[in-house]
């Protein structure tokens, strides 16, 4: 009993551990594959460098500065990206605007930083292969989350 209650305790943590490996394996993406992308969408982009080194581009979207950010990154190829956008409100929003949003909203999420404006953020996995039109699609999801957004904090 305690084997497989330690078996079922351990497996999501090792699909966890596996999400850098199967970057390594040839798939996810590299920063030079995404920035095409978003250069094919004239979104203009421009390929920046995060703390750790990994790839970050800056890219503008619905008259808005929004970033890509990369996370599962082994040799150069990360197995998901972070669509982000933070808005500079006058006197910020509120926690409950916050929540109402995230509550009616399935994938992207609202956080606030300590003045109170409004972040939206947009994870999703890039471990195939055919990585550009997924990629596309993505952004595009992202660019109609915006719409939702920025109306909810009447920005």
């Amino acid at each position: 009993m305690m084997r497989r209650l330690t078996a079922g305790l351990l497996a999501p943590l090792m699909a966890l551990a596996a999400a850098p490996v199967l970057a390594a394996d040839g798939r996810g993406v590299t920063g030079a594959e995404a920035m095409a992308v978003l250069q094919g969408m004239s979104l203009e982009p421009e390929m920046l460098e995060d703390r750790e080194g990994d790839p970050m581009i800056k890219f503008r979207i619905n008259d808005l500065n929004a970033y890509m950010n990369f996370y599962d990154c082994s040799e150069g190829r990360c197995g998901s990206l972070q669509l982000e956008v933070g808005l500079d409100l006058e006197s910020g929003t509120s926690l409950q605007v916050a929540n109402v949003y995230n509550s009616r909203y399935r994938y992207g999420r609202m956080s606030l930083d300590d003045e109170m404006d409004p972040f939206l953020h947009y994870d999703f996995e890039v471990l195939h292969s055919s990585h550009a039109a997924h990629i596309q699609s993505q952004v595009e999801i992202f660019g109609q989350l915006l719409g939702d957004f920025t109306r909810a904090v009447d920005f």
